[in-house]
């Protein structure tokens, strides 16, 4: 019959420390895990902060609607105001609309640098028939 090894003095002290302690649990790659987990949401989450935060400072160009006046049945005439930085170019487009809300016009408004940052434009919009309303529908940096 084969006897097992004696005990060391090192799996005694073992056997103390775990009698007094606790036996040590298999959580070691769970808590690695959750450890990865927690930096790897931290990570993504700084970055989407600083996406928000360069979105937010970055220069925009936005524009108002004026008003607007029916030439004849052939064009419509839009007035509105552009805010940009006053260096950069811009395209806006606007658009004709009849009274059922379709589009009869469309027209882009280029806008280079200006001595101001605010500018008031006037453009025609040719249009396929009688409008009953013009507006801005968007204005982009082209630079």
């Amino acid at each position: 019959m084969v006897q097992a090894p004696a005990r060391t003095e090192q799996d005694a002290t073992a056997a103390l420390l775990a009698d007094r302690y606790g036996r040590r649990t298999a959580g070691g790659g769970r808590r690695l895990r959750a450890r990865i987990l927690i930096a790897a949401l931290a990570v993504a989450g700084i970055a989407v902060l600083a996406w928000i935060a360069v979105d937010m400072f970055a220069p925009s160009v936005e524009s108002r609607d004026v008003g607007f006046h029916v030439v004849d049945s052939e064009s419509v005439r839009v007035t509105f105001d552009v805010t940009k930085p006053a260096e950069r170019s811009a395209v806006c487009t606007l658009e004709a609309l009849s009274t059922g809300y379709g589009q009869v016009g469309l027209l882009q408004v280029e806008i280079g640098p200006q001595v101001a940052d605010t500018v008031r434009i006037t453009a025609e919009v040719a249009t396929s028939e009688e409008a009953t309303t013009g507006l801005v529908r968007a204005c982009t940096f082209t630079d």
